[in-house]
């Protein structure tokens, strides 16, 4: 990580790291038959800061990350949030799967879901009950968690990362931006693992 002062007498500050985010996708990017996951509907907050809340109160999407047709039933490794907002501070994923990076990085942690049923899994959007299962939910049972960061670092008053993975947060006027990252060393360990859903990608966070 590399946090960066403004030149020519502005004060600007930024920090230079790695997002990590899932994908809907496979990395070819013609598979898009992954499940989608969403926030319950009716939350007055999809997303606070996971150390606020017991649970993540989640359900399976009906719609898609990058429109339609619907999502498919194919469960990834990392989890594609439908309709992300703009605390994107952490991922979900396979229970085991977190535990592993829990095992090998420092800085993260693990929330455990609270699964509401989508009003769409037995009605369709025509209000007709729905007769078969839908193409959108997963293939197969799954034991999912949220990993997370509670390491938080200011875009506008950055200071060294003192663990693998942050979630870098920034102050705008539409309210609070978050981005879950992790430092070099840790990209390139994380990037080695070969995940299938999961984009890890260099991005400087302007202050």
């Amino acid at each position: 990580m590399r946090i960066c002062t403004g030149s020519g007498g502005g004060t600007a500050m930024s920090i230079n790291a790695y997002k990590v985010e899932a994908i809907g996708h496979d990395r070819t990017g013609k598979d898009f038959g992954y499940v989608n996951i969403m926030y319950r509907y009716g939350s007055n907050q999809p997303c606070p800061r996971p150390e606020q809340c017991e649970k993540m109160e989640v359900m399976w999407a009906d719609e898609s990350v990058y429109g339609p047709p619907a999502p498919g039933s194919k469960v990834g490794d990392f989890i594609q949030i439908w309709l992300m907002d703009s605390w994107n501070c952490g991922l979900f994923t396979h229970r085991e799967i977190a535990q592993r990076l829990i095992d090998i990085f420092t800085g993260l942690k693990i929330k455990e879901l609270e699964w509401f049923e989508n009003p769409r899994e037995k009605t369709l959007k025509n209000g007709k009950p729905r007769v078969r299962r839908a193409k959108w939910l997963p293939e197969r049972e799954v034991d999912l968690v949220y990993l997370y960061s509670d390491h938080y670092l200011d875009a506008r008053n950055p200071t060294p990362a003192e663990t693998d993975f942050f979630t870098v947060t920034r102050m705008d006027s539409w309210g609070v931006s978050t981005w879950f990252m992790c430092t070099p060393q840790a990209a390139e360990k994380l990037i080695a693992m070969d995940y299938d859903n999961l984009a890890v990608q260099e991005t400087t966070i302007v202050g």
